[in-house]
């Protein structure tokens, strides 16, 4: 499913970008409902694959006694906000051509756990009429009669706590947990929903903080452009129960849109990372595939080899030149010095090519920092390989195929230089869709 997920998110995207170049308004309207269904049943076809794949804890009691966790503790209802991603917002799908990447496909919650993940992994219980298990914190799933031994179990090991201000029957008794253990350098309140949601918490539980907690600051300009879509803000404590609010905004309106909440998280909680001891961010391991390393110089060659074809005529045309004028070719009294003089001659025809065609370097400098930026893992332009792998070569045919006589058709289609030459996209799309290649993307963002 998280396979043709990808392929329908690749086919979307593609209509998406392409719109604008219909004939008719009717074609450009197609395209446009073609491009926005395929790029919702992609979304929905990768989310509810690697739900699938998300491992289910058998009891948060018997987790390994040297790994560190992080407990999330919400109510239920919550969990529909949590699970938001990116790709599904209305104006991201009518209004722009954006490319949908892995993480546009991350949820908030995913966001959440991926920014604590330097405090260890992080745990939940789940909500026993979960069909799959939600993308973000692993879940154990206890009946009525248990639910509170997991979540204590859980609570005394945590190297931190993050605790939802929301509502719920349950999320009183655990403030009281948490409050009794009297750690609140392990407790980050998180904020979410909107101020209705966080004043009802304060003014039902907030008596039972030490220090209180703060009043919801007066929205700002900065803060309806820059904050995030779920998770507005975060509250840290002193070890006298002092609380720190600290909202959850982006540094600008636009970039890094789709991971803003695991962005800003690290930076709002910065007293709370140095004071662990722990790093902002965690340096994946994860190994480059042999797939990314393949596509690589497919894709170069796919930009490169048509731009090289020029400078292989010239140097051609030079080497019959010389050849011609050697010595049973030249004029009389020129011997061997002919040769020699269009050698030279060549040459220079060379270097003449080379040193006027700054085009086609400022090309090659584009297709080595996309080839960089493949090879790094950069989602972007791996969506756009993955988009140009389906859709540049069939444009190519398409054109040249229009374009040669009848007769000429059938030898340019069984050519085999271009042929390789032209299925040298495709194939790296298909490589860069492999699930290892998605692993290893996810793993770096």
């Amino acid at each position: 499913m998280s396979a043709l997920g990808w392929v329908a998110l690749t086919l979307g995207s593609g209509c998406l970008g392409i719109r604008y170049g219909s004939a008719t308004a009717w074609g450009s309207w197609g395209l446009l409902a073609a491009g926005v269904a395929l790029v919702v049943a992609g979304v929905w076809a990768v989310l509810r694959g690697r739900q699938h794949l998300t491992p289910v804890l058998t009891s948060l009691q018997g987790l390994p006694a040297d790994e560190r966790v992080v407990l999330f503790l919400r109510a239920f209802s919550d969990d529909p906000g949590f699970s938001r991603v990116a790709a599904l917002r209305w104006f991201r799908l009518l209004f722009t051509s954006l490319l949908p990447t892995p993480a546009h496909l991350r949820t908030e919650e995913d966001q959440v756990g991926r920014a604590v993940a330097p405090f260890g992994r992080m745990v939940a219980l789940g909500r026993p009429s979960d069909r799959l298990p939600r993308l973000g914190a692993e879940r154990s799933y206890a009946s009525d009669e248990t639910w509170r031994t997991e979540v204590l179990a859980a609570l005394d090991r945590a190297a931190l706590v993050l605790l939802v201000a929301g509502a719920g029957r349950s999320l009183a008794w655990e403030v009281d947990q948490v409050l009794g253990r009297d750690a609140p350098t392990r407790l980050v309140l998180v904020v979410s929903r909107d101020r209705n949601q966080y004043g009802q918490f304060r003014e039902s539980l907030g008596d039972r903080f030490p220090n209180g907690l703060p009043d919801y600051p007066s929205a700002r300009m900065r803060h309806r452009l820059l904050r995030g879509r779920y998770v507005r803000a975060a509250i840290w404590f002193d070890g006298d129960w002092t609380p720190h609010w600290e909202m959850l905004d982006g540094r600008f309106p636009l970039i890094g849109l789709a991971r803003r909440t695991q962005r800003a998280l690290p930076r709002a909680l910065r007293t709370v990372y140095q004071r662990a001891d722990v790093p902002a961010r965690l340096t994946p391991t994860t190994p480059r595939p042999w797939a990314v390393k393949l596509s690589v110089p497919l894709i170069a060659a796919f930009w490169l080899i048509p731009l090289a074809l020029p400078v292989l005529a010239v140097i051609l045309a030079d080497a019959v030149n010389a050849a011609l004028s050697g010595p049973f070719g030249a004029p009389a009294g020129t011997g061997t010095d002919a040769s020699g003089d269009s050698f030279a001659i060549g040459h220079n025809n060379v270097l003449d090519l080379l040193s006027t065609a700054w085009p086609m370097w400022l090309w090659m400098a584009v297709v080595a920092a996309c080839g960089y930026r493949v090879w790094r893992g950069g989602p972007y332009v791996i969506m756009m390989a993955r988009i140009q792998g389906v859709f540049v070569p069939v444009y190519l045919l398409a054109f040249i195929l229009a374009t040669l006589p009848a007769y000429a058709r059938l030898a340019f289609v069984t050519s085999g230089l271009l042929v390789l030459v032209v299925l040298s996209m495709p194939v790296a799309a298909m490589l860069l869709i492999r699930r290892d290649v998605r692993d290893w993307v996810d793993s770096r963002l």
